[in-house]
């Protein structure tokens, strides 16, 4: 072997050895779900059991719009968005892209207007037929 092949391998192994080098985080390919929705995981903890429908849910969420304009997020009330997976309290597709996720779990929903806000929107932030990103972090799972 040449030495010009063997001092990056040296180099990486020393710096791992040394706790200088990290490797970064795992990326997720995105899931396109038949009703439209597309959910990308940003983050999967190992243990912990899914949410499932009936379940109480809190989640901390930043909404965006597809050009990534920030809506809101509920970290600027400090309080997790609680509700039950299922019951309609907030849109379909935030509902759907939750379901599945482990606690303290992160997710972006890409959401199609017919699971966001529809033909209506949310005026005057969010127009009608809009595609919505949701960032969610599962922070409080409750078994129905």
């Amino acid at each position: 072997m040449h030495l010009s092949t063997l001092l990056p391998a040296l180099a990486t192994a020393f710096l791992a050895g040394c706790g200088w080098f990290r490797p970064g985080p795992p990326e997720y390919d995105s899931i396109a779900f038949p009703s439209g929705l597309e959910v990308r995981d940003l983050a999967v903890p190992e243990a912990g059991e899914p949410a499932r429908l009936g379940d109480m849910v809190g989640v901390h969420y930043e909404l965006y719009l597809a050009d990534r304009t920030r809506i809101e997020a509920s970290l600027d009330t400090g309080a997790p968005l609680r509700f039950e997976l299922g019951a309609g309290a907030v849109p379909r597709g935030l509902e759907e892209g939750i379901v599945g996720m482990r606690l303290f779990g992160r997710r972006r929903l890409t959401v199609p207007p017919a699971l966001a806000f529809g033909a209506a929107g949310r005026p005057p932030e969010i127009p009608p037929d809009t595609v919505v990103v949701f960032d969610v972090e599962l922070m409080e799972l409750t078994p129905r």
